[in-house]
């Protein structure tokens, strides 16, 4: 009980934390995002085993000019295809059970591609300053904390076959479709306050990020199993560290970037 109550209470903080800067205004947001990415790059560079500063570095270039307007939206084409590249052959490496084989370039790779632009599209769902659209980003964290909740409260009662043994035991089908119906369902009942998309696109998007969030987080799983630990970090109690809690929406953000992108030119 002591537990779960732990996680509660760490867990609505966290949550209340990013909504208030959320729909603070785009800065605070911004640097709230920052300070949270900074510290899941250094948790995942505790995990390979990695010090370099150029990930953080250039992660704050991007939010900055992107904050400050002074970059152009086409040249966000090139971050984005490189973190889908690096998502592809981690896919790859989840699915078909390889192991990691690090090197001073492969680290740096990872932690460019994989989690500082991922970190960055976080920010860019919500668009630039002078078209700020905090909503969308509520949509997208609430429909991951939702799948991610109830994925672990189904699989707690009911899970009883392995979702992918060898990389996290304790995930099941049974707390995976779980997680997925409730998003669908959270979906559903947002997209009557929210007109912007059809239901069918709120439908889909629910189901999208159900199977992104949980790939992101068995990604996750797999480097830690390769460091050998139970946590990326200690700093969120109850939760372990910060790239424990956004694992997800790190490895979700570019393709719900991509997807709303393409919608809105196809509309």
């Amino acid at each position: 009980m002591r537990e779960l109550i732990v996680r509660g209470v760490s867990g609505l903080l966290y949550v209340v934390l990013i909504l208030s800067s959320l729909f603070f205004n785009q800065l605070t947001f911004s640097i709230v995002l920052m300070i949270f990415s900074t510290l899941a790059i250094l948790e995942f560079h505790r995990l390979i085993n990695h010090k370099s500063f150029l990930a953080i570095a250039l992660l704050l270039l991007l939010v900055y000019n992107f904050y400050q307007s002074h970059i152009d939206q086409s040249v966000l084409i090139f971050p984005l295809a490189a973190n889908l590249v690096c998502q592809i052959f981690l896919l790859e490496r989840l699915f078909f059970e390889k192991s990691f084989k690090f090197n001073y370039g492969f680290k740096s790779f990872l932690s460019i591609c994989y989690l500082a632009f991922g970190c960055f599209f976080i920010i860019a769902l919500a668009g630039t300053d002078e078209n700020y659209q905090p909503k969308t980003l509520l949509l997208f964290y609430l429909l991951v904390w939702v799948n991610n909740s109830f994925a672990y409260f189904v699989g707690k009662k009911l899970g009883k076959k392995p979702l992918f043994p060898s990389i996290s035991p304790k995930k099941t089908w049974e707390g995976f479709l779980g997680g997925l119906f409730f998003t669908v369902i959270t979906a559903v009942i947002f997209q009557q306050f929210q007109l912007d998309f059809s239901l069918g696109f709120y439908i889909i998007f629910g189901i999208v990020i159900a199977i992104l969030a949980t790939i992101g987080d068995l990604i996750q799983s797999k480097f830690k199993r390769h460091a050998d630990v139970k946590d990326s970090g200690s700093l969120i109690p109850g939760h372990g560290g910060f790239f424990d809690r956004m694992d997800s929406v790190i490895f979700s953000s570019p393709w719900i970037y991509l997807i709303i992108n393409l919608h809105q030119y196809v509309s």
